[in-house]
């Protein structure tokens, strides 16, 4: 289990406001900040391995996603 303190007034104010009182809608949004995150972070070094010319077969690629995401 993980547990995240807010001390910033602000933030957990428009957190209040965003989600409401529901811990979960936090949660929720959370994990899907998360994983918006890490598939960017993903491009990102997609983007720099074919500028170096470093490129993966396409089925290859798709095999690693299918298996990391499903």
């Amino acid at each position: 289990m993980l547990s995240i303190q807010i001390d910033n007034p602000e933030l957990e104010a428009e957190l209040k406001q965003a989600f409401g009182s529901d811990p979960q809608s936090v949660v929720k949004a959370f994990a899907d900040f998360v994983q918006v995150r890490r598939l960017a972070d993903d491009i990102q070094t997609s983007i720099a391995e074919l500028e170096q010319d470093k490129a993966l077969k396409s089925a290859d690629v798709f095999t690693s996603i299918r298996a990391r995401y499903e």
